[in-house]
């Protein structure tokens, strides 16, 4: 899958539980990093879920920060 194609969809389906999420995609070292702000555990484990789902040979780098209001 190219990277594009890749970014894009993981940026869809991130976006349907955050906007506040930046997805950096390395296919040559075959690693997804995420950054960005969540209001609890729950969605930052839901938005980890939805990557490794749709690209599970990547390994997650999760630099998602919990911040409550």
């Amino acid at each position: 899958m190219e990277n594009a194609n890749l970014t894009q969809r993981l940026a869809e389906a991130i976006g349907r539980q955050s906007d506040d999420i930046a997805v950096d995609v390395s296919l040559d070292k075959r690693i997804i990093t995420l950054k960005g702000k969540v209001t609890s555990r729950g969605e930052q484990i839901r938005i980890e879920d939805a990557v490794g789902r749709l690209a599970p040979d990547f390994t997650i780098i999760d630099k998602v920060k919990v911040e409550p209001y």
